[in-house]
């Protein structure tokens, strides 16, 4: 396994031109409404499922990302399916929660987990864990504030989620008031996603996070 990855991320640093952005993206609202949504429905859903499903609403806002290269032309997916890192004894390995945007928050936190568990047991089916339209990497949980990952092709986007932490901001009366941030860094293959799509991505994934009602629709 560790042979395959090893080939993947060459193959992938050496042939897809990777371009990268980051934004900062305020969380108070999301984890307000993720404690009030968890303890209404007696249920555990943590920030990646939020996550996922706010990318999800960043590539139904801006369509021109959900797409991959060949080299006959640009090809866009039909659905929207998004892959998560689940760190297993043998390596990394990208489960694919299918059909994002068709599905309820409790849906993917529930297939989320599952896959989750199966794929540190090895029990994933081969389709449980190929394609997928992007991914997310989500190292929050592990304090690190900010970070790079490394295209998962033929996908050509992938999100890196870093922890979130307090930062000062002016509060309009001539002090500051405490907010907290998760900053997101997005890998994109500049052959499919320019830079101004790319903003684009970004800024739809920041309105989804900022305001919750969007994505918990």
């Amino acid at each position: 396994m560790r042979k395959i990855i090893a080939k993947r991320l060459l193959e992938s640093k050496l042939t897809l031109p990777h371009s990268y952005m980051a934004i900062e993206i305020e969380m108070d609202s999301l984890m307000a409404t993720r404690g009030k949504f968890n303890d209404q429905n007696k249920s555990k859903v943590s920030v990646n499922d939020l996550v996922i499903k706010a990318v999800a609403y960043a590539l139904k806002t801006v369509p021109e990302a959900n797409a991959y290269w060949t080299e006959d032309a640009i090809k866009f997916h039909p659905q929207i399916d998004v892959s998560f890192a689940a760190a297993t004894p043998s390596g990394l390995i990208t489960p694919v929660v299918k059909d994002v945007n068709k599905k309820s928050m409790l849906q993917i936190s529930s297939e989320a987990k599952d896959m989750a568990s199966r794929a540190r047991a090895n029990k994933l089916m081969p389709e449980e864990f190929t394609g997928g339209c992007t991914s997310v990497s989500n190292l929050g949980m592990f304090d690190i504030s900010e970070f790079i990952a490394v295209l998962n092709p033929p996908q050509s986007t992938i999100f890196a989620i870093g922890s979130t932490k307090a930062k000062a901001f002016p509060d309009g009366k001539g002090g500051v008031e405490a907010r907290n941030v998760m900053r997101v860094s997005l890998t994109h293959d500049a052959r499919v996603v320019d830079g101004a799509v790319a903003e684009r991505l970004l800024a739809a994934l920041k309105q989804g996070i900022e305001s919750p009602a969007l994505i918990f629709m």
